[in-house]
């Protein structure tokens, strides 16, 4: 396995492989943040049925879901990756992607209902950074980050950045709860009401396809019935998913998006819905 820690040996090496057999080779991407649990496993191994090689890539130093430093084992990540079949690890440092630290940089943003729900410049500009070392085919995600994987589809839209984007179904357990690296912080009570996220996305799909169009009180019954879990709620949104404006009435391709928090821990999820 290649482990590159900057561009300039990532893509010499990258070059080899895209040419080694004297036709181009697919080369995939999947970005993480570290801590690689199963749902990054799924998301890996999807990418090397599609692709020809596999780069993992690591975003340094970044915030985790619950607002602590990733503490990242860059062993074990690797050790990881590699049982997932990935060919190459990048992993830039901090100081490398931002020299002058993140005050200084020009960091990318985008308008509109992108953004609304959520919105990290620094790691949409990493993201970018990461791609543009990398330069690949495709980048795969897990639609659990449903909201960051649109943001980036827009921006590679927006640049012409030619690298097809593939979303795979989120890793559940077998009550729902959709896999994530909090999993080990998550106790007692809380871990007894995670399930309810998942039925009330779900019971919100079902209700819509029988064919409510009332938005605004299927999300406010949503919020009542999260709260009355134990979940502080961040947003609970039925959208677009094309655009993901509020969805309207003539909307046919739904994506319902909820960021909750219970004992302090981020919970992020969602489902879709194709009429």
């Amino acid at each position: 396995m290649l482990i590159a820690h900057s561009p300039d040996k990532l893509r010499p090496e990258l070059d080899k492989l895209r040419y080694q057999h004297g036709k181009r080779a697919v080369i995939s991407l999947v970005t993480t943040r570290g801590d690689l649990h199963d749902g990054h496993g799924a998301v890996i191994n999807a990418a090397a049925t599609i692709s020809d090689h596999v780069v993992v890539a690591n975003m340094p130093n970044h915030l985790r879901e619950d607002g602590k430093i990733v503490s990242m084992s860059e062993f074990q990540d690797i050790s990881f990756s590699d049982k997932h079949q990935a060919e190459v690890v990048y992993a830039p440092p901090e100081d490398y992607l931002f020299p002058n630290g993140h005050q200084n940089t020009t960091l990318l943003s985008i308008p509109g209902p992108l953004t609304e729900l959520e919105y990290d410049p620094v790691a949409l500009t990493t993201h970018m950074k990461i791609i543009n070392a990398v330069q690949p085919d495709i980048m795969v995600w897990g639609e659990r980050n449903f909201i960051e994987y649109a943001q980036i589809r827009h921006l590679l839209n927006e640049l012409d950045v030619q690298t097809q984007m593939h979303c795979i179904p989120t890793v559940r357990h077998a009550n729902g709860v959709a896999v994530s690296g909090n999993d080990e912080l998550i106790h007692g009570d809380a871990v007894r009401a995670l399930p309810t996220v998942y039925e009330t996305l779900k019971s919100t799909v079902q209700t819509i396809r029988s064919g409510a169009r009332d938005f605004a009180s299927i999300e406010n019954s949503a919020h009542l019935t999260l709260m009355g879990a134990g979940f502080e709620i961040n947003y609970f949104s039925i959208l677009d998913e094309k655009t993901l404006h509020p969805a309207q009435e003539e909307t046919t391709t739904f994506r319902v998006v909820c960021r909750t928090t219970i004992s302090d821990i981020p919970i992020i999820d969602c489902v879709g819905l194709n009429l």
